[in-house]
């Protein structure tokens, strides 16, 4: 009489809601990570890069540049740096949390937006007669966070102008 009905038992729905359940928690757990890792590798490749354009950018122009004027003495250091390249005066400093350039033209914010930028200082080192060298230190710090906090690229660096 009961033959030719179709249909689960309750073994055969609890067994599968299991199984599901496992499946469902290992797939989710594998997306975590997954995301995990994204947030990290973006952490390091913002700050990564900013640091390099960062660096690049300082070198071309103190490799350009006529003089400079501030931190104008050997021994001075402070977070902003000033420059007269072909007669006309460029200045770097920390906004905020935000590394600019400003030009006589425009001003120019050098860290992207998914970075802030920390402890920056110029220091003028060198004699008084020589060319004036220049020490280097930015903390680069990205704004996407992992398990392990924030990605920071630090530029540590002297540069002599020629």
């Amino acid at each position: 009489m009961f033959k030719n009905k179709k249909g689960f038992t309750l073994i055969e729905l609890l067994l599968f809601m299991g199984l599901f359940s496992v499946v469902m928690l290992v797939l989710t757990s594998l997306f975590a990570s997954i995301v995990q890792r994204q947030l990290e590798v973006e952490g390091t490749s913002a700050s990564e890069s900013d640091a390099a354009y960062i660096l690049s950018r300082l070198q071309y122009d103190l490799s350009r540049t006529d003089s400079v004027i501030y931190p104008a003495d050997p021994g001075q250091a402070d977070d902003q740096i000033d420059l007269i390249i072909d007669g006309e005066t460029y200045t770097y400093g920390l906004n905020e949390s935000n590394l600019e350039l400003t030009t006589p033209t425009d001003t120019y914010v050098l860290n992207g937006i998914r970075t802030t930028v920390s402890n920056v200082l110029f220091e003028h080192i060198g004699n008084t007669s020589g060319k004036p060298t220049i020490r280097i230190t930015i903390d680069i710090t990205s704004l996407a966070t992992d398990a392990s906090g924030p990605q920071t690229a630090t530029i540590n660096t002297t540069i002599s102008l020629r």
